[in-house]
């Protein structure tokens, strides 16, 4: 009886010690991913026509050992990755898809990498006022195995309002003094004035760049112009004869006001 009793006692004992777990039965045994990323949301900016912004990602490796780790980032057509050190096209690369590797850092378990990825945007036409999933990005181990996607959210900048001012300069027929005003709630981080040059009339200041076909030149402001401020610098021409010379904003689809024009006689 008391032999039954202790084989029945060992049989508890042994069911009550927990299994040992799968990592420590073989060194062989791998987590099936990984390496797991969080991302951030983009804020688009800087030149209208191409605004910029910055991807943040932080890569953790949520392995039980060292892992060379690695994120994949998979864009939508309307962007395009900046200049990086990190990001590298993928090959191949399916139709339709941008695909990059990025990194290679060995992370020692639960230790982190935070890195950040330039992104463009690559629409044909300047965008403003919209917001849409940019893609995701998905942490990878050298071997291949992967982590969750985690999609990521990019904005475009916001339309807004900007007047246009353009006097001729009274001691000089053929110079003009623009002034652009901020009268939007958001300060711009960039404009830019097209000068219409047809024949018989030439923009000589040096700011002003001429188009491939001779038709404008456009001058760059890339200053920032808070809400409320204004921006003011003189433009030199030489003028055949007396020309009407037409000013105006760019790009036109940002501004929602009507005083974005201007034509001044000049010569």
């Amino acid at each position: 009886m008391k032999k039954n009793l202790l084989i029945a006692a060992m049989s508890l004992v042994a069911l009550a010690v927990p299994a040992t777990p799968a990592f420590a039965r073989s060194a062989a045994a791998l987590d099936p991913e990984p390496i797991s990323v969080k991302v951030s949301a983009v804020q688009l900016g800087g030149n209208p026509n191409r605004p910029t912004g910055i991807l943040t990602v932080t890569v953790k490796n949520d392995s039980t050992r060292t892992e060379r780790a690695l994120f994949e980032i998979d864009l939508v057509s309307s962007l395009k990755l900046g200049p990086s050190t990190d990001c590298m096209p993928a090959v191949p690369n399916a139709p339709g898809r941008t695909l990059h590797k990025c990194g290679g850092w060995d992370l020692a378990p639960g230790k982190t990498v935070t890195v950040t990825v330039p992104l463009v945007a690559a629409q044909p036409e300047a965008a403003f006022g919209i917001a849409l999933r940019g893609g995701h990005v998905r942490g990878e181990s050298q071997d291949g195995r992967t982590g969750l996607p985690q999609d990521f959210f990019v904005t475009w900048p916001q339309q807004t309002t900007l007047g246009l001012g353009v006097v001729k300069d009274p001691l000089d027929p053929e110079s003009v003094r623009v002034t652009a005003r901020n009268t939007g709630t958001v300060a711009l981080d960039a404009y830019s004035l097209i000068v219409m040059t047809p024949a018989g009339v030439t923009v000589t200041s040096t700011a002003c760049l001429a188009s491939d076909d001779g038709q404008f030149c456009e001058v760059k402001r890339d200053s920032k112009l808070a809400a409320g401020a204004s921006d003011a610098f003189q433009l030199h021409l030489a003028v055949d004869g007396v020309k009407d010379v037409r000013f105006f904003l760019a790009p036109s689809a940002r501004y929602t006001n009507s005083d974005t024009t201007a034509t001044v006689s000049l010569g």
